[in-house]
């Protein structure tokens, strides 16, 4: 017979192994329902932001956390469209020289402060004031006096841009912008508080505290570990239109993976980018395949150079060229195209190539007697030591290896070429350190425009060191849409750039995101290579 003391005790193990077994069959229940609220996505990005001010900050880095972490008046959905961000309305005059914005109610910084019409009117302050030094001020030059602000000749209180009230906000233009809204969602339009910005001493967006966001997430209490990691939470005082939905996103910083679809398969991270060599392998994976075709690689020679700078001898090498022969072999996630703008660019919500067609380099006829006219007339009697400065890959150099040969037979010269990597490539366009150099074009914007403006005398990106106040002229026209038909107008200088061997287009660089299969929603951005985890979820297996 089983006595009492012994009945006590084996009641008091039953209730610990059911208690046991309740609290296993709670976790387990917990794992399979797991909700997109209670996830964080993981991404990486190769190098620390320089800084996430959003005035001042225009690396590639940067721009992805800041469009994560801030909202303007304007968002970005996932066809590129306008639609409302922290303004829930606005209204457009019939001569699109005035934007009027209504913000939302109880709109707050991630602290709880209250975020005003004054906010986002001193972030545009302060990215137009010179004393910022803003990379990204000549963005908003469509604003009234936003120029003679930047360029210091007129006073930050005659800006174009008024608060009617708290909510209210209203712009006045220099001239019609069809792609306004959209800069509305830039870096430098986003609001500042400025009693929180003078509180950081010069230190504002360099660490975790000394930055207020408005956006989905924010930055969380110690998570901006320089050059290890910046780890984003849900902002509780977000109230826009609708409600992010993962709980955060981890963002390590450093090398990209070797192999981006195994750290994806193995969990290390949810997306990231890859080449074309790649896409085939993440298919059979079941990732989730997203591709942008927004750079153009092409021939740009050195307008600054001595000999470089004669046109005619720049069409002759150009007419010299057998594109069949020297483009046989070319990167793998790359298209051959005769076309200086992508075919992705878009004026006025339609394709730019539908509006106006391609172009394409004519070639001289003759263009052996214009090399040899051309060097008379400059006084030499041959091309010598004229160095093609290119990526080191190896595909490149051997598309590179064909138009050196194809130059040296067609010249009499010598050519040879300097293999670099493509950091150092871009530096030294930078510089105008280069004679001949296999060149990206790689634009922040989706319009023919902003591929036009890198060619501009004033562009910290011209790739041709070109430098032409009659071309300049012509680009601010189109800027300020004083051309009867923009389209041809556009295709009409491309065609110009392209005939007198500005830049003479090879192929476009298709670049290619990828995500997890059970990972949906988020949102890949050409252009600006920047990445928006509002919507983003992923099925918990």
């Amino acid at each position: 017979m089983i006595g009492a003391d012994n009945l006590k005790a084996a009641g008091k193990l039953f209730c610990i192994i059911l208690s046991l077994m309740l609290l296993v069959s709670v976790c387990a229940c917990d794992r399979d329902t797991e909700t997109p609220e209670d996830q964080i996505i993981y991404y990486n990005t190769d190098s620390e932001p320089v800084t996430l001010d959003p005035q001042i900050a225009n690396d590639a880095s940067a721009k992805l956390i800041i469009m994560n972490v801030f909202e303007g008046l304007i968002r970005i959905d996932a066809d590129n469209n306008a639609i409302p961000g922290a303004a829930q309305s606005w209204e457009i005059s019939k001569d699109r020289l005035m934007y009027t914005f209504h913000l939302r109610d109880g709109l707050k910084w991630n602290d709880g402060t209250k975020l005003t019409a004054q906010d986002f009117i001193y972030g545009v302050q302060r990215a137009l004031m010179p004393q910022t030094s803003s990379p990204t001020a000549e963005t908003l030059y469509c604003i009234k006096n936003a120029e003679k602000i930047n360029t210091g000749k007129s006073d930050i209180s005659t800006l174009g841009v008024f608060v009617r009230d708290d909510r209210t906000i209203i712009f006045q233009l220099e001239y019609p912008d069809p792609d306004f809204l959209q800069l509305l969602a830039t870096a430098p339009t986003m609001p500042c508080n400025k009693t929180f910005f003078e509180k950081t001493t010069g230190q504002y967006g360099r660490e975790d505290d000394k930055l207020l966001c408005n956006g989905a997430f924010y930055i969380r209490e110690d998570g901006w570990a320089h050059d290890e990691y910046i780890y984003l939470r849900k902002n509780t005082e977000y109230t826009g239109e609708s409600t992010p939905v993962p709980a955060g996103v981890n963002i390590t910083i450093g090398e990209t993976p070797a192999d981006i679809c195994d750290s994806i398969n193995d969990g290390t991270i949810d997306c990231g980018a890859i080449t074309q060599a790649d896409t085939e392998r993440a298919e059979k994976l079941g990732f989730n395949l997203t591709g942008f075709g927004d750079t153009v690689w092409g021939i740009a020679f050195n307008n600054q150079d001595d000999l470089l700078k004669n046109e005619d001898i720049r069409r002759s090498l150009l007419s010299a060229v057998d594109r069949n022969y020297i483009l046989k072999d070319i990167p793998d996630n790359c298209t051959v195209t005769e076309n200086i703008i992508p075919d992705s660019a878009r004026l006025d919500d339609k394709k730019y190539r539908d509006l106006a067609g391609n172009v394409a380099f004519n070639p001289t006829e003759f263009p052996d007697k214009l090399l040899a006219k051309a060097l008379k007339n400059a006084n030499v009697s041959n091309i010598t030591d004229i160095t093609i400065l290119c990526p080191d890959d190896e595909k490149t150099q051997s598309f590179v290896n064909n138009l050196i040969e194809t130059w040296n037979t067609f010249s009499g010269g010598y050519f040879n070429k300097k293999p670099v990597s493509v950091s150092e490539l871009k530096d030294r366009i930078t510089q105008g350190n280069f004679e001949v150099v296999i060149a990206p074009l790689t634009v922040q914007g989706n319009t023919p425009l902003s591929t036009l403006e890198l060619f501009e005398t004033s562009s910290k990106y011209n790739t041709a060191s070109f430098k032409n106040t009659e071309y300049d002229t012509a680009v601010e026209k189109l800027k300020k849409r004083q051309v009867a038909s923009e389209a041809q107008n556009i295709k009409d200088i491309e065609q110009d750039l392209l005939n007198k061997g500005i830049f003479y287009p090879l192929f476009i660089e298709n670049r290619y995101y990828v995500s997890a299969g059970n990972v949906k929603d988020i949102i890949f951005h050409p252009f600006g290579a920047e990445v928006d985890f509002f919507h983003a979820s992923k099925t918990v297996e």
